[in-house]
């Protein structure tokens, strides 16, 4: 039994997927927009509710981004490595496939953890506009008490 191989389809397929994310104009807009509600309880705690879920939709785009990338990256490298190959060799996708969900994991914990770094609303101000040092809503936990 034979298997065969359009190297140049599977090329481009990989080059379409990894492409598929390429605009991210809206995600770059959205994390710019963060919210500022006031200073009292419930519109601290909205003030939360509403950032984490758009830090949500942006981390969302993120990964998809970053596992659309690994995956064109490793069906270029596939069709690559059939062009010298018979296209019935296993091995050599075994090899290319092998690490992409722990290359996307790792990527995707990276990004992860940065954006955990660098985003806390207004929480390096020392007060918000009102003179009360805003929460920061990145983290939060929407069922904890909210404190202004």
């Amino acid at each position: 039994m034979s298997t065969k191989f359009d190297v140049e389809a599977i090329a481009n397929a990989g080059q379409h997927i990894g492409r598929l994310m390429d605009d991210m104009s809206a995600f770059e807009a959205l994390k710019q927009n963060r919210p500022y509600t006031g200073t009292f309880k419930p519109a601290a705690w909205l003030e939360g509710v509403v950032d984490n879920r758009r830090n949500a939709v942006v981390g969302h785009a993120e990964h998809l981004k970053i596992a659309f990338g690994e995956m064109g990256a490793k069906l270029k490298d596939i069709s690559e490595r059939f062009k010298n190959t018979d296209g019935q060799n296993a091995e050599e996708i075994k090899k290319v496939i092998a690490g992409i969900e722990g290359a996307v994991v790792q990527a995707v914990d990276t990004y992860d953890t940065n954006t955990e770094n660098q985003q806390h609303n207004r929480t390096a101000d020392p007060v918000g506009p009102d003179g009360v040092k805003p929460a920061d809503g990145c983290n939060g936990n929407s069922n904890d008490a909210v404190t202004t």
